[in-house]
Order: structure tokens, then sequence, then C-alpha cells
């Protein structure tokens, strides 16, 4: 099988065409994007931010918290392709079918 060489990379004036050195231009760039210079602009913004404590507390009625409905289960298998997603082989097109209540008992478990 024919596989295409992959195009040079150009950095700071050096070309380069081996797949390390070309990883290892980019962990470079990144490494100098992401470096935590306290003169760089948005830094003190940054910093104040970082300091801030994060709250993970909840009182369980966020809505990204409320059990699912069977509506809503139906809608989400509906818009899946007919394949199965897991090793268990039991495609989607096989629950679509399931009654109101075979689905209750899937989003009990």
């Amino acid at each position: 099988m024919y596989s295409a060489p992959s195009p040079p990379v150009l950095s700071v004036g050096r070309t380069a065409a081996n797949p390390k050195t070309i990883a290892d231009i980019f962990a470079e760039h990144f490494a100098s994007v992401f470096r935590k210079d306290p003169a760089a602009p948005g830094a003190r913004y940054r910093q104040s931010m970082e300091s801030l404590g994060i709250n993970f507390s909840s009182t369980g009625r966020e809505s990204y918290n409320v059990p699912f409905s069977v509506s809503e289960l139906r809608t989400a298998l509906s818009w899946c392709h007919d394949f199965s997603p897991d090793p268990d082989g039991i495609p989607y097109a096989f629950l679509l079918p399931m009654s109101d209540s075979a689905f209750t008992f899937l989003l009990n478990l």
C-alpha cells in the first residue's frame, strides 16, 4: 500500500520532514505559547482566575443531574446509526421498538 510522504514543516528557517523532528517542533511551539510568562498579555487575568478555588458542590437539582426521560432516550437512539457501538453486539435499531416500560427499566438500572 502506497502512502504519500508527509509534507515538510518549516520552523524558524529550518525544514523538517522526520516525524520525530516535526513532533519536537510542535512541542517547542506549544510549550512557548502556553509558558506562564508574567509579562505576557492576559497573564494578570490568568493568575487571578487560577487563584480562585473551584466549587464542586451541587444541590443535585441542576439540569444536568436530572434523570433522562423515556422520550429523551428514544430521541437519542433515533439519531444513532444502525450499528453496534460496543462489544455487546446489540445494534441501536434493536432497542428502538422496545416498550416504554422496558425503557423505564433500563433507565432505572
